[in-house]
């Protein structure tokens, strides 16, 4: 894949300084206490989450921070707060942007003059309260054109922007007030680096077929960088915080994608996005096998994974219960064999949107009764049944990028998957869970589904055909302590891991 990237992307001076103050005051002011962050440091969980597990701790009010070391991050704040820190005896870092503190200054001298003061921007984002604080917070904040309307025609107004406003917004305002008859102050206040970025950004979107947009979800000038490219490309653009938030499915068949990033964002975040991206080969069809005993959370894990990824999910045990419940209702006996293969290949399974169909009918609720569960294992054991379903079931694969999980899937019906997985859980823990899933819609105990566990995973073990056992290169996964979103972050970590070394073969 052919991927480029924007000239201008990642941190900028302001939030490169600031990162780099918390570490050098983590590392080297012990003897002055805590140091404090007001605020997140910056609009980015992973850096943060690294700061906050050297030391730092995040505060959202001075009076959290008993001593130490406060940290005014690049946003800046009101000005009432610097008096509220030498109140309290507090050391105080700033690292307030040097723009930011630009448009504080001007916003406190305009208003010692009696000028309104416009500010362009979110009125939520913490820079623009703290710009607020050097006018008395009597500032008027706008963020549409429309609200033009709303700024006073009788008086001499000082107007200024978001350093991350979108400049095309600015000069709209700017225009609607072209004809009003009143003193107006105009600062473009927007810095270098995003007007820098909006424009790079702008550029390789129109040379492109997707846009790949790297930052924190609450990062202004990111979603300010994501708003440009959708002017571009509305339904192609991808704004992800990190490498394994990328919607694999959709860029197999892309030629070219484009990838610019935040002003928050790490080199090492572009870094990883970059690597994996140029590792996709176009036509790729990827398949992961989840295999595991009843209970383990395939099927959970497995339907989370495919949302992410935008993959197909294949629900090879809700295949297996809709047979065994069309086997039931038909009153057939689970010992004439002969009847239940006759069945199985006449019946028509369906999966749609995490629904599964039998002859077009919606068995989704029917098929996790604890008749079927308790049968279930027995249809699956029948040689000629696995051959049918494995056959659907490896066409599917061809056709799609797929996640399917069983307990053969590694070893006979995906055998060249792209990852293979074998989830685990104590036996306990995995009675525990179908027990919660069950007790409010059939009368049933814990131990009950315990001894009906036990039992299955016996019969999976056992049985001659296919039994259940990991596939010699599957990843062994144990997810008893952990929860459903540690376990899909680990396996989509690991699959992406997968495609960059196969690329490299």
């Amino acid at each position: 894949m052919n991927v480029l990237i924007a000239e201008h992307a990642g941190f900028c001076f302001g939030v490169e300084k600031a990162i780099e103050k918390a570490y050098e005051e983590i590392d080297t002011n012990v003897i002055n206490g805590p140091v404090y962050s007001l605020g997140p440091i910056i609009h980015n969980h992973q850096v943060v989450e690294q700061l906050e597990r050297r030391g730092l701790r995040t505060i959202n009010e001075i009076s959290d921070a008993e001593n130490g070391t406060v940290i005014i991050r690049s946003h800046g704040v009101p000005e009432i707060t610097y008096k509220e820190i030498e109140n309290r005896g507090l050391r105080l870092v700033d690292t307030t942007c040097p723009f930011v503190k630009k448009i504080q200054r001007i916003v406190s001298e305009h208003h010692a003059k009696g000028h309104r003061i416009v500010i362009i921007g979110n009125r939520t984002h913490p820079e623009v309260i703290g710009i607020n604080g050097w006018c008395n917070n009597e500032g008027l904040v706008i963020s549409e054109t429309h609200e033009v309307e709303k700024i006073p025609h009788d008086e001499t107004l000082c107007i200024v922007a978001q350093t991350t406003m979108l400049i095309g917004l600015f000069q709209s305002i700017k225009n609607e007030l072209a004809n009003r008859i009143q003193t107006i102050h105009w600062y473009n206040t927007i810095c270098l680096a995003t007007q820098d970025r909006q424009q790079t950004a702008r550029d390789l979107a129109g040379k492109v077929g997707v846009m790949v947009v790297i930052g924190g979800k609450h990062s202004s000038n990111t979603k300010k960088l994501a708003e440009v490219c959708k002017g571009y490309l509305p339904n192609e653009t991808y704004l992800i915080e990190k490498y394994t938030d990328l919607p694999l499915g959709l860029f197999s068949e892309e030629e070219s994608v484009g990838v610019t990033a935040g002003a928050s964002t790490p080199k090492k975040a572009i870094e990883n996005t970059v690597e994996l991206l140029r590792a996709i080969s176009t036509g790729d069809k990827w398949q992961i096998a989840i295999d595991g005993p009843a209970g383990a959370g395939k099927s959970t894990i497995a339907r989370h994974l495919a949302e992410r990824l935008h993959f197909v999910y294949i629900d090879t045990g809700a295949m297996y219960r809709a047979l065994t419940w069309y086997i039931i209702e038909n009153k057939c006996e689970m010992d004439n064999i002969d009847q239940i293969v006759t069945l199985a290949h006449s019946v028509r399974i369906d999966l749609k949107q995490d629904r599964v169909y039998l002859d077009g009918k919606d068995v989704s609720d029917e098929i996790r009764s604890l008749q079927v569960t308790e049968h279930v294992s027995t249809v699956a054991s029948i040689k000629d049944v696995r051959k049918a379903m494995v056959k659907l079931q490896q066409k599917i694969a061809t056709k799609n990028h797929v996640v399917m999980d069983g307990r053969d899937i590694g070893t006979v019906v995906l055998q060249e998957a792209t990852l293979k997985v074998f989830l685990t859980a104590t036996v306990e823990e995995r009675a525990r869970r179908r027990f919660e899933e069950l007790k409010n819609k059939t009368e049933t105990t814990y131990d009950e589904i315990k001894k009906q566990i036990e039992e299955r995973d016996h019969a999976d073990e056992t049985r001659e055909h296919d039994p259940l056992i990991p596939a010699n290169d599957a990843v062994h996964i144990d997810s008893t302590r952990l929860s459903i979103e540690e376990v899909v972050e680990k396996i989509i970590l690991l699959f992406c891991d997968r495609i960059k070394l196969n690329s490299r073969k």
